[in-house]
C-alpha cells in the first residue's frame, strides 16, 4: 500500500456548534483537495482525524451487497431519520424488543454466504487503519476489552457489528451507541450523483467515490450523508457499509450461557404475563 498522503485541516465548530447541528440534513460539495489516499489531521493538534481510501477487490463485495435484502420501508435509526437499512454481525440483549440473548442479526443466519464476504473485508480494513494511523488498533483492541472475542467479527476482532445502507441520506448525527473507536465506511457505487459525507467540524466532505473507503470515529465526530440522486429513474446505486463496535456488546456472556440466559429470561417473562392475566389485567399490550 503506498504511503498516504497527509492532510491538515482547521477546526471550523466547536463540540457544542457541531451538536445543535444534529438532525439537519447537510447540503455540501466534495473538497476538491481529498482524494483516496489521504489521511486527515487536526491542524492545530496533529491529531489524525479521518482517513479516506481505495478500497481493495471490491467486486467480491459488490456482488455480496447487491445481494442483500432491504426493507422497501426502511428502518428506524432513531427519532430523527428513517432510512434503507440492514444490520449485520452480531446484536446485544434488547428485552423491550423481545430479544433476551445476545446473537447473530438476521442476515447473518440467514447467509451465511454473505456474512463470510462481510467478514473478510472487516479483516482488511482493519490492517489497512492500522497501517494509515499507526498505534490506533492496539488502542480500539484495549477500548473493546470487555467484549468477548466470540462477538468480535472476523479474525481481527476489531468490530463487532455493521449495517448496510442503501442509496440513504443520513442527516447529522453522532453513533451513540458505539464504542469510542474508528469505524470503516466502504462504499460501492453507481450511475448515482451526491452522497458525500460531511464532517462539519472540520468542514470535510469525503466525495465518497466508487470502491473507496472512510476511516472515522463515528460515535466523536458529528457527519451527515449529503442528498443522493441517481443519473437514470430506477436505475444506480449508492451502498455504504459502516463496521462499528457496540457498547451494548460488553454485556454478552459466553455463547452458551448467553443462550440459556436468554431462555432463563423468556420463562421469566412468560410467567409474570401469566399472572398479571390471572390477577384480571387488561393493559397488556398486544391484547384486546
Amino acid at each position: 500500500m503506498p504511503h498516504p498522503r497527509r492532510c491538515d485541516a482547521p477546526r471550523r465548530l466547536t463540540k457544542q456548534e457541531a451538536t445543535a447541528l444534529i438532525g439537519v440534513k447537510p447540503q455540501a460539495e466534495p473538497c476538491s483537495e481529498i482524494t483516496p489516499g489521504t489521511v486527515i489531521h487536526d491542524a492545530e493538534t496533529g491529531e489524525p482525524i479521518l482517513g479516506y481510501m481505495p478500497l481493495q477487490d471490491a467486486g467480491p463485495l459488490r456482488r455480496a451487497l447487491l445481494q442483500v435484502d432491504i426493507p422497501a420501508g426502511g428502518v428506524r435509526r432513531n427519532r430523527n431519520y428513517i432510512s434503507r437499512s440492514r444490520t449485520f454481525g452480531y446484536m446485544p440483549r434488547r428485552p423491550q424488543m423481545g430479544r433476551e440473548a445476545c446473537g447473530l442479526t438476521s442476515i447473518s443466519r440467514e447467509r451465511p454466504d454473505i456474512a463470510q464476504v462481510l467478514e473478510s473485508y472487516a479483516d482488511q480494513l482493519s490492517r489497512t487503519l492500522a497501517v494509515i494511523v499507526p498505534g490506533i488498533a492496539d488502542a480500539d483492541r484495549a477500548t473493546l476489552g470487555q467484549v468477548l472475542p466470540q462477538w468480535r467479527l472476523g479474525a481481527e476482532k476489531r468490530w463487532t457489528s455493521g449495517v448496510i445502507n442503501d442509496t440513504a441520506q443520513l442527516p447529522y448525527h453522532r453513533d451513540g451507541f458505539n464504542f469510542p473507536t474508528w469505524s470503516a465506511m466502504p462504499v460501492l457505487r453507481r450511475g448515482t450523483r451526491g452522497g458525500y459525507l460531511h464532517v462539519p467540524e472540520y468542514g470535510l466532505v469525503i466525495p465518497c467515490a466508487d470502491s473507496t473507503v472512510v476511516f472515522f470515529e463515528g460515535s466523536r465526530w458529528v457527519h451527515g450523508v449529503t442528498p443522493i440522486s441517481r443519473l437514470k429513474k430506477g436505475e444506480g446505486y449508492r451502498i455504504s457499509v459502516v463496521y462499528y463496535a457496540l457498547r451494548g456488546m460488553k454485556n454478552c456472556r459466553e455463547a452458551a450461557e448467553e443462550t440459556a440466559y436468554g431462555r432463563s429470561r423468556r420463562t421469566e417473562r412468560e410467567h409474570a404475563m401469566a399472572r398479571r392475566l390471572a390477577d384480571g389485567d387488561t393493559m397488556i399490550p398486544g391484547r384486546h
